[in-house]
């Protein structure tokens, strides 16, 4: 049986789909690891100290002034620490309060809600109890909660 004779230029022009294919596929199976396993945004935001870089500041003031404090489900994406973010007074360098948004001791499926009539934290749902929090979260685990020199809110989840 005879064999296909190739010029040389299809042979070249096959060896080089083949070699960038397989370069392709192996950046494809990295970046998809690194996405697994965390590497490329989490918490640490790829740092390994343990604090999370939330952005602006300055933005984020204004959003909660307009609309209350925000609720994180939770920054490391494991749905185990949801936590708010919230801001007291003018200056968004200074008054942020980061802290766990789930009463002390409740279920997890327990979350609390932001009651702006009331200004206070209240369970979402009654089995969370009817304690209530202030705006700053007293009462509640929290996180240190400051502005870097470059703007940017930054939490700090280490014990």
């Amino acid at each position: 049986m005879p064999v296909e004779r190739r010029s040389s230029s299809a042979q070249i022009r096959s060896i080089l789909i083949a070699v960038v294919s397989v370069v392709f596929v192996a950046t494809l199976g990295y970046a998809v690891f690194r996405a697994a396993t965390g590497e490329s945004t989490s918490v640490t935001s790829g740092a390994s100290d343990g604090t999370w870089n939330t952005g602006s500041a300055e933005s984020k003031a204004e959003a909660i002034a307009e609309d209350g404090p925000i609720l994180i489900p939770d920054p490391a994406g494991a749905q185990r620490l949801p936590i708010f973010i919230s801001h007291a007074g003018d200056n968004p360098k200074k008054g942020w309060h980061a802290f766990e948004a789930r009463p002390p001791g409740a279920p997890d499926d327990c979350f609390l809600e932001w009651d702006a009539d009331a200004e206070v934290f209240r369970g979402a749902d009654p089995s969370c109890g009817d304690d209530t929090f202030p705006l700053d979260g007293e009462g509640l685990r929290s996180f240190e909660a400051t502005v870097d020199k470059g703007g940017d809110l930054i939490i700090d989840f280490t014990p």
